[in-house]
C-alpha cells in the first residue's frame, strides 16, 4: 500500500483536495449514501473534481452555515452519511448552537470539516481566524475532533470519521502545497497517536501545522544536546494510556498547537494529567487568550503568535533553565 500513496502529489493537492479529491472518489465506487454540502466552498475545499462527478450527491446551500447543519441533520435522521465543509470559523462558531442540538443532544452522525482552520486565511483577519474552534468543538458531547498534520493525514481521518457512528469535526489547515510529515503510507488509530521522533530528555505532543513545526523546533535543539520526542496526535481525545509511555520520565512535556492555550489540545492534556493523577512539567505553546493578531502573511502570524520555529525553541530553552 505505502508504494501506491505518493505524498508529494497529495501535499501538492491540500488537505482538503486529497480528502476530497482522491479519498471521497474512491469511496463513491463502494456506497452511495454519502452527502456532502458545501457552504460555497466546493472549490477551496477541493471538491470540483466530487461535484462534477456526483451531483446528486453534492449540494451547495451558499453562504448558509446554520441552514447547512440543520439540512445535514435532516439528511441524517434519513440514514445518509453527511459532510458539511465549510470555513472552519464559521462551521464551528456561527454553527454552534445548531451542532450542540443535532450533533451533541440527537446524536446524528454527520462529518463537519472545517477548512482555513487556524491562522491559514491570513490576509482575511480575525473575523476568518479559527483559533477557538477546538474549545468549541471539544464541548459538544460525543464529537470526534480531529486535527490531520498533512494531506496523507486528512485523508485517513476523513476515512475514520465516515465510517464513525458519532459526530465529528474534522479540522483543515492551509492550501495547497502542505508540507509533507508521513512519507509512506500507514494505519491510522484513533486511539493511538504517532511517534515521529525518539528522544529521551523532554517531549513535544503536536496537532495539525504544528507537527511540522515541532519537527523542526526538535532538530534545532538537539544542537544545545537536548533530546526531544515528537509525537504527531491526530485525535485529540487521545486517551492516557496512549502517550503515557512519552511522557513519563521527561524533564518537559510540550503540547503545540495552532490555537488559543485555553480550552484546546493542551487544556485538554492537562485536564487528561490531572485526572490520572500524572505529575510532570507540562508546558501549553499556543496562542495567548487576549491576543488577537494583526493579519499579515503566515510566516509573520505565526511569529507574533510565538509560534514560528524560533520562539519555540527559545520557550523550551527558557524553561529548562
Amino acid at each position: 500500500m505505502a508504494n501506491k500513496v505518493n505524498t508529494k502529489l497529495l501535499s501538492m493537492a491540500g488537505q482538503g483536495g486529497s480528502a476530497f479529491g482522491v479519498l471521497l472518489m474512491e469511496l463513491m465506487k463502494e456506497r452511495n449514501d454519502i452527502m456532502v454540502l458545501s457552504a460555497d466552498m466546493s472549490t477551496p475545499a477541493g471538491l470540483d473534481k466530487f461535484k462534477a462527478a456526483y451531483p446528486d450527491n453534492f449540494m451547495n446551500v451558499g453562504i448558509a452555515e446554520q441552514n447547512m447543519i440543520g439540512i445535514a441533520a435532516g439528511m441524517a435522521s434519513e440514514g445518509y452519511k453527511v459532510i458539511c465543509v465549510a470555513q472552519a470559523c464559521f462551521i464551528t462558531m456561527r454553527c454552534f448552537e445548531q451542532i450542540r442540538q443535532y450533533a451533541g443532544y440527537m446524536k446524528f452522525p454527520m462529518v463537519l470539516v472545517g477548512i482555513g482552520s487556524g491562522l491559514s486565511l491570513q490576509y482575511m483577519g480575525n473575523t476568518h481566524y479559527s483559533i477557538e474552534d477546538i474549545s468549541l468543538m471539544r464541548m459538544v458531547p460525543g464529537m470526534e475532533v480531529m486535527a490531520p498534520c498533512d494531506s496523507l493525514e486528512a485523508i485517513k481521518v476523513l476515512e475514520y470519521a465516515i465510517n464513525s457512528t458519532n459526530a465529528s469535526y474534522i479540522r483543515l489547515f492551509g492550501g495547497t502545497n502542505i508540507p509533507v510529515v508521513h512519507a509512506v503510507d500507514y494505519e491510522f488509530n484513533n486511539s493511538k497517536p504517532i511517534e515521529l521522533r525518539e528522544g529521551k530528555d523532554i517531549a513535544i505532543l503536536a496537532i495539525g501545522s504544528m507537527v511540522r513545526q515541532a519537527l523542526d523546533v526538535a532538530e534545532n535543539i538537539s544542537a544545545n544536546s537536548i533530546d526531544c520526542e515528537v509525537v504527531g496526535v491526530p485525535y485529540i481525545s487521545v486517551p492516557f494510556s496512549a502517550i503515557e509511555k512519552s511522557i513519563i520520565g521527561k524533564k518537559l512535556v510540550l503540547t503545540l498547537e495552532e490555537h488559543r492555550v485555553t480550552g484546546g489540545f493542551g487544556s485538554y492534556i492537562n485536564e487528561t494529567l490531572i485526572k490520572n493523577k500524572c505529575n510532570v512539567s507540562l508546558l501549553k505553546i499556543g496562542i495567548d487568550d487576549d491576543l488577537f493578531p494583526h493579519p499579515g502573511s503566515y510566516p509573520y502570524l505565526l511569529k507574533q503568535c510565538g509560534l514560528d520555529v524560533e520562539s519555540i525553541t527559545g520557550r523550551i530553552l527558557s524553561s529548562l533553565k
